[in-house]
């Protein structure tokens, strides 16, 4: 065998939180866990993979937390006993994490995707065609920041049965249970579904034929066509060809069975008569998995009766769900063995929600009277708002560089990132700011963190000028952390880890936080993370007009520029957008994108960091071309 090298298997790990320490579990062979645990337990159960190890990790909880754990049983689970046993990047998120060499997963429906992908064994009939994910693999896909429906499943579904199970008297339902039972109701939207729609009925009528002991070939009709009586032809009456309208041919169907199972384009939706059997629809999918044993505990906290007369789409979907036998081997086994109590509240009501489905796209949602219009005289009113002083100044941008780029290697370049050459000079122009002013401020042994970082432009150019530091690459979007990681891969660079998450979901220690054109709310939320670390920030924001009010964010975000209404600070925000080249309204614009970096550079100064607001060189790079820089108060 000389010669030969054997590579040790390499397995994916999946950390999971549990509140049990590891004695009482040898005890009892029982841990109280979280429900995000017990959820990413069972999907493992339910696509098992000789590739995914799971690990449990002993942490503390609080009294609300243990009130709102289910028991798991199981027998022969692994503990990670001691603290350093624990990855630090692993350590860095919000559990349930996978990790994968150097790729961390981290979020409920993000690690239970990446599981699936795992998986050995064949899909059921349920399923969709092309398994739990759904058609082209997009279920549960979007992060909970921009999709109503994975925050649903993943946060809002979970927050219900915690509060449900930690209330002493149940007066009214959470709101989420009655979301579910509207979209539960409404048509339902998958991609190609008139072709759904045609297939369901054609296993219907197959159905039926077989159960009346009829032929399902529909001899009786092959090779003819619809009549079509005293039907004449041009020739036939007279008129000359040329001039006679062409008349369409009689369609000719092979069996009776496929005319009847014809169903037309222009038939509405709601007619179609494809039922929400699922949660998305006629197929069982990975959010039918999600939201199950959360669903569980509620229904039987309330009682199952009272449930079905209160939300009976909703418990007709959860006993759908229920009867299947897969289900039923790997959920309903362990769901058993909860130690549920009933609440005997009398007169449970439900509260009112908008009647609309959970999609984002759904036409309902849609009302002109909420969009914000930059009006010339709104705009000036919510200009009037913003006193002198308020705004931060603009400050000489004057950083030297100190590499040049034909010293950089292909793959660290944008004009390899599959960039045109015109976007690819404007991109590295771009870059060549950021990573200058980081250059300025980073020391051997930093930790930092290119948020939303895309294709990794701006990362991997740091992980090749910063050796000794480590580069995290943070993104929710797993093609984009393809991209990079192949480019990393091709320049040989071992400083770099790979997140696949949230912004939410990182609550890691870091020295450095840069993200270049962070869309929206995703600039603020990248600063309040860099402001809790206390880490130093490099910012170039983007797509102002998209900024909205949120549970974790206050519009203005400063003390300094709290006197501005919030409907004035948004028009400010969406006239920040108009920064086109040669537009007359690019000054009033940069202008508005300056009150609206001020505001936020402002609330950082109030957390004691020293700011500073420039544009990037050239202005003409990009016309969102603000750079907000922070240093941190020294300890």
């Amino acid at each position: 065998m000389v010669g030969i090298t054997f590579r040790k298997k390499t397995y994916v790990t999946v950390h999971l939180e549990t509140y049990s320490f590891y004695k009482e579990y040898q005890e009892t062979h029982k841990m109280k866990v979280p429900m995000e645990t017990f959820i990413a337990f069972c999907v493992f159960k339910y696509c098992p993979s000789d590739s995914i190890i799971l690990r449990f990790v002993p942490v503390k909880p609080t009294p609300e937390q243990v009130k709102a754990a289910v028991i798991l049983s199981e027998e022969n689970l692994v503990y990670m006993i001691n603290d350093y046993e624990v990855p630090w990047p692993v350590a860095m998120c919000v559990y349930p994490v996978i990790m994968n060499d150097d790729l961390i997963v981290t979020g409920l429906c993000a690690v239970a995707r990446h599981i699936t992908a795992y998986r050995i064994c064949g899909r059921i009939p349920e399923e969709h065609e092309e398994g739990l994910l759904g058609f082209r693999h997009s279920c549960l896909q979007a992060p909970n920041e921009v999709s109503i429906w994975t925050k649903f499943c993943e946060i809002d579904m979970i927050k219900a049965m915690q509060e449900i199970t930690n209330a002493v008297e149940i007066k009214e339902l959470p709101k989420h249970l009655v979301r579910f039972e509207h979209h539960l109701r409404k048509p339902v939207r998958v991609h190609n579904i008139y072709k759904v729609a045609r297939n369901i009925k054609k296993e219907s009528l197959k159905a039926e034929q077989q159960a009346g002991g009829k032929s399902t070939d529909g001899q009786e009709a092959s090779g003819t066509s619809d009549p079509q009586p005293n039907k004449q032809t041009p020739k036939e009456s007279g008129e000359g060809t040329s001039a006679a309208p062409r008349t369409s041919k009689p369609r000719k169907w092979k069996s009776l069975r496929k005319r009847e199972c014809i169903i037309e384009s222009t038939t509405k939706i709601e007619d179609l008569q494809v039922s929400h059997q699922f949660a998305e629809g006629p197929f069982l999918t990975l959010a039918d998995l999600v939201l199950l044993p959360s669903y569980h505990v509620i229904i039987h906290t309330i009682g199952e009766q009272r449930f079905e007369s209160l939300l009976p789409t909703t418990y007709k979907w959860y006993k759908k769900v229920m009867s299947l036998q897969k289900v039923q081997d790997t959920f309903v086994c362990y769901m058993d063995k909860f130690d549920i109590k009933l609440n005997t509240s009398e007169n449970i009501s439900l509260p009112t929600s908008e009647d609309v489905s959970l999609y984002k796209t759904d036409p309902k949602r849609h009302n002109p009277r909420k969009r914000i219009y930059t009006r010339e005289e709104d705009i000036e009113a919510a200009l009037s708002f913003v006193k002198e002083g308020m705004e931060l100044p603009i400050s000489e941008n004057n950083y030297e560089r100190t590499f040049e780029w034909k010293d950089i290697p292909e793959y660290a370049s944008p004009y390899a990132g599959f960039l045109p050459d015109t976007r690819a000079e404007r991109k590295s122009q771009q870059l060549e700011n950021l990573v200058l002013a980081v250059l300025k401020m980073a020391t051997d042994g930093d930790v930092i963190v290119d948020f939303c970082c895309g294709g990794g432009h701006l990362g991997i150019l740091l992980a090749y000028l910063l050796p000794r530091c480590t580069i995290i690459f943070l993104e929710n979007k797993v093609q984009s952390l393809v991209t990079a990681r192949q480019r990393i891969q091709k320049l040989r660079i071992n400083n770099v880890f790979y997140f696949q998450c949230n912004l939410d979901f990182f609550i890691g220690e870091f020295d450095i936080g840069v993200g270049l054109h962070a869309c929206g709310i995703a600039t603020d939320l990248i600063l309040d993370k860099c402001v809790q670390a206390k880490a130093k920030f490099v910012l170039s924001p983007c797509c102002y007009g998209s900024l909205h009010y949120t549970n974790r964010l206050i519009y203005p975000r400063s003390q300094a520029f709290s006197s501005v209404p919030i409907l004035k600070y948004l028009c400010l925000a969406h006239a920040a957008d108009q920064t086109h080249k040669e537009h007359p309204l690019a000054v009033r614009g940069a202008r508005c994108m300056g009150i609206i970096d001020s505001d936020r550079g402002r609330l950082a100064e109030e957390m004691g960091y020293k700011v500073t607001l420039m544009k990037l060189k050239p202005p003409t790079c990009t016309p969102k071309n603000d750079l907000l820089i922070g240093i941190p108060p020294e300890e």
